[in-house]
């Protein structure tokens, strides 16, 4: 076609096609070349998504997490898109460590082929350091602290640490410049460094060809189009589909918004894992040899690897020598991550900490579906009882108090608070071990003289007393009737709207009892509640009124209890109960002395 002939005439693409695609291969097309070409299609399609994610990502610590959640939640096929980005970062790293084994294998670093050798381990290095600077930018929580832990390993190397460390995170906390550096480097650096050494690796591999593996019959020659190409794009086919294929069903995870303020189980990415792995290995005196040796060692003997082996033949069973450690280390990688994988799958705390991650972050998702504030995400999570409640009980309460099976046993147990079941409790035994019993105060006798019938009209009007609307619905007859009970056998030791002895044995103001209002008042001020006896610290200076009221509201939350057998807990086992029992005796002998 004239339009053909007119571009040729121009740019002379022709000649330059028929070069690349009649250069004929010694020794014929194989399968063990498909990986330098695979990658250079991986990268491609790094490029292609990575500018597709650019169009709606916004490097702001205040708006990334916000602007990636859009992508993924609200954007047609956006999750698609970041989905084949995310996973097209451990393709990247599994075919480049399968080209170079290749090459190691086939001693395709020999005479004349050092510099493109070199070239590799260049592209090697970048594309390291592109999965280091990529995985921060949704600043969510995995992204956060794994970059932490990264840079802090940086920073770790003797003299110049500081300095780079500072370098790269732009100061001395993670920011707003810790960010802007990182995506600079991830979308512009790096990218282009990839692209330009990239270029110079298939010039030169083009100039002397590929090295055929020892033993194979020279005479046989082969063009590269269409034996090899063929086999290349079917590589490239099958490792795109497998990228397809993990998008669809995994997705690309986001975890929680970053916030150094929660605790967060740090682990880099899978690709990294043997790093961390062996890290936890070794003696801490020998970190700085395995996060900053190891590499170096590593670097500068792959580097001179052409310099060790000049012998002219490529048999491996001659070069073991050099070819045996690059295939052991290989193993070691993927033993070490194995490992690490293991040990984090049977390990009770990580995994306890994974599951709270992965709460945070489903409760993120969910809040944001529903509107981010202007305020951004950590905004949105500050005003939410589930989230910044819940993290207010773990920091301020979790010491004294049980709730749902963690935290520690000095006062009453705060599962199921103000539920039918934890007023009955009370009303039952207020001294066992899980209510009132390891505390100062003195406990009111059991109620069980009163008998089931009143003991369960009483317990339905205290139930009744801090309703709210969304609560679950109360018997009306049923706590008027216990409201009666309550006036002639309570009052003489609570007071309530202004009646009755107030602390005169010690029981607090029942008003409203388990209302937000309450709990707010008991928080800020507990001896307002429980007189000298008390033995909670007040809160009312070192919590603002809204964390008081997030921490009230997630309180109230305990009373939307399941279907259960009224206890206050699951039954105990005999082995939680000897626990409970030896802990009782270790307060009170502690109190003796």
């Amino acid at each position: 076609m004239r339009v053909f002939d007119w571009l040729d005439d121009r740019t002379g693409y022709r000649a330059l096609t028929r070069a690349a695609l009649d250069q004929e291969i010694q020794g014929g097309a194989r399968w063990a070349y498909v990986f330098g070409s695979g990658l250079a299609v991986v990268f491609l399609s790094q490029l292609v998504t990575g500018l597709m994610l650019m169009v709606t990502y916004t490097p702001s610590v205040h708006d990334a997490w916000s602007s990636v959640f859009y992508l993924q939640h609200r954007v047609t096929a956006g999750w698609f898109v970041r989905g084949l980005h995310h996973y097209g970062a451990y393709a990247m790293m599994l075919v480049m460590g399968l080209h170079m084994l290749q090459v190691a294998v086939y001693g395709a670093y020999k005479r004349p082929r050092e510099v493109n050798w070199w070239a590799g381990l260049a592209l090697m290095a970048l594309i390291v350091g592109m999965g280091l600077t990529g995985y921060l930018l949704p600043w969510d929580m995995k992204g956060y602290w794994a970059t932490t832990v990264a840079t802090n390993i940086a920073g770790s190397t003797p003299l110049v640490g500081p300095a780079i460390r500072d370098l790269v995170v732009g100061g001395p906390e993670y920011g707003q410049s810790t960010l802007t550096r990182m995506f600079t480097l991830h979308v512009g650096v790096l990218p282009g460094l990839v692209g330009l050494v990239l270029v110079g690796h298939v010039v030169l591999f083009r100039r002397h060809g590929p090295t055929a593996p020892a033993g194979a019959d020279l005479a046989k020659k082969q063009r590269y189009f269409p034996a090899q190409i063929g086999r290349d794009l079917l590589f490239a086919v099958a490792v795109l589909s497998v990228l397809a294929l993990f998008t669809v069903q995994l997705g690309a995870p986001l975890d929680a918004p970053a916030d150094p303020a929660i605790l967060y189980p740090p682990r880099p990415e899978a690709y990294f894992l043997w790093l961390y792995e062996l890290l936890n290995l070794v003696p801490g005196k020998l970190e700085m040899l395995v996060t900053l040796g190891l590499p170096a060692i590593g670097g500068g003997l792959l580097f001179a690897l052409p310099f060790f082996d000049r012998k002219p033949t490529t048999r491996v069973r001659d070069r073991l020598l050099f070819v045996a450690p690059i295939l052991l280390a290989a193993v070691a990688i993927l033993a070490l991550t194995a490992v690490s994988l293991r040990a984090d799958a049977n390990d009770p705390e990580y995994q306890a900490q994974r599951r709270d991650a992965d709460l945070r972050a489903e409760r993120s998702i969910l809040l944001a579906k529903r509107g981010i504030p202007p305020g951004g995400p950590l905004a949105m999570l500050d005003d939410d009882p589930l989230t910044r409640g819940a993290d207010l009980f773990a920091s301020k309460c979790a010491s004294c108090h049980v709730l749902d099976g963690e935290g520690e046993r000095w006062a009453p147990e705060h599962t199921g608070f103000g539920s039918r079941a934890w007023v009955r409790a009370v009303l039952h035994d207020p001294d066992d071990v899980r209510l009132f019993g390891l505390t100062g105060i003195v406990g009111m006798p059991s109620q069980d003289r009163l008998g089931d019938d009143q003991l369960t009209s009483v317990t339905e009007y205290v139930f009744s007393l801090g309703h709210e609307p969304q609560d679950p619905a109360f018997d009306a007859a049923l706590a008027t009737r216990g409201q009666h009970v309550f006036e002639t056998k309570c009052m003489n030791c609570h007071a309530f709207e202004g009646d009755g002895d107030y602390l005169a044995e010690g029981g607090p103001d029942m008003t409203g009892y388990a209302s937000r209002t309450w709990i707010l008042r008991q928080t800020a001020n507990p001896a307002g509640h429980y007189g000298e006896a008390n033995e909670m610290p007040p809160y009312a200076e070192e919590l603002t009124e809204h964390d008081l009221r997030m921490l009230a509201a997630y309180l109230r939350l305990q009373r939307f209890e399941p279907p259960s057998t009224g206890a206050l807990v699951p039954p105990l086992n005999r082995k939680q109960r000897a626990a409970l029992a030896e802990h009782e005796a270790k307060v009170r002998a502690e109190e003796d002395e």
